[in-house]
């Protein structure tokens, strides 16, 4: 299905000026921008986050790209089952599914927060089918002694909170603003595009569920970190902000640990919401990143760079 936006009157498509389409993932319909002609690219987004996080990254690679964006079950313009499952190893499996359906090869992917496990486990399972890969702010380890991730966790997962945030409708909006380095350098109609899929709590299921399972989900994190060595040999970029209060100096020094070949940039003044705060920067890297992957001569003069 191609064009869902009387579904959605809310959604900014002066923002979001994409044609979307749906996989069927057997659980639900998956949302997914499909952007361009090329190589493809593929975005992965993360927690309260859907693909309108990579909108600025998707308008400016699409003319020589193939961009592609799913929308994780329980997010954005996805469908929302309420007994869905939405453990990361679920996600995952999904993710797998979407790729097959989509036969890619020579794949990039960019990776962000949640989207690190997800999609690194699908690239640890089949790196003849990727060419390299990017990752914002992400981790592939047990969370039990992150603090922060930890207090979080259970503060979402308190049965009494739970009854408050369905009484009061309350949205992911008291959590998104405090994981950027600026809270307000985000603006209220950009918050509320990354708000409105949530509008009742039945809808923030898939939100929830996915911040809880950091107490839960050790084992799977630690099993992709396991497989790791199978993209030894794969070109890497980090891209990471050294504000985000959950995964920030440290995560990257760990997830340099597992991935030392990778090239790493960081901003200090900058939160886990890189492709928000600093998408002109981050789509800058992203393209030299791309120039030096093997972009053919033509392409690359046509960019401009």
């Amino acid at each position: 299905m191609v064009g869902r936006y009387s579904r959605f009157p809310w959604l900014n498509t002066v923002e979001y000026p994409f044609a979307t389409r749906e996989f069927d993932s057997g659980e639900g319909w998956m949302s997914y921008v499909d952007e361009g002609h090329g190589r493809p690219i593929v975005f992965v987004h993360g927690s309260m986050t859907w693909s309108f996080l990579y909108r600025k990254m998707i308008e400016e690679l699409s003319p020589h790209f193939r961009c592609i964006a799913p929308d994780n079950l329980g997010f954005g313009l996805s469908d929302k089952p309420h007994e869905g499952d939405y453990r990361p190893e679920a996600h995952a499996e999904r993710f797998a599914r979407f790729m097959d359906f989509q036969r890619l090869t020579d794949v990039t992917l960019v990776l962000h927060d949640y989207g690190g496990p997800i999609g690194l486990d699908w690239a640890a399972n089949n790196p003849d089918r990727v060419r390299d890969i990017v990752c914002f702010n992400t981790w592939l380890w047990d969370l039990t002694d992150n603090d922060a991730a930890m207090k979080l966790a259970k503060m979402i997962g308190n049965k009494w909170n739970q009854q408050y945030y369905r009484l009061l409708q309350a949205t992911p909006s008291f959590i998104l603003p405090p994981l950027f380095a600026d809270r307000y350098r985000m603006s209220k109609a950009i918050q509320q595009q990354y708000m409105k899929p949530y509008p009742h709590h039945f809808d923030r299921t898939g939100v929830y569920r996915m911040v809880e399972s950091w107490k839960h989900s050790g084992a799977f994190f630690e099993s992709v970190s396991a497989k790791a060595d199978r993209l030894a040999h794969k070109r890497m970029l980090t891209i990471w902000g050294l504000k985000d209060p959950l995964f920030g100096a440290a995560a990257l020094k760990q997830f340099r640990e597992i991935f030392p070949h990778a090239e790493a940039h960081a901003y200090e003044d900058c939160g886990r919401f890189i492709p928000e705060e600093k998408s002109e920067q981050a789509t800058g890297e992203l393209r030299w990143f791309l120039m030096n992957s093997g972009v053919a001569e033509g392409i690359i003069a046509e960019i401009g760079l």
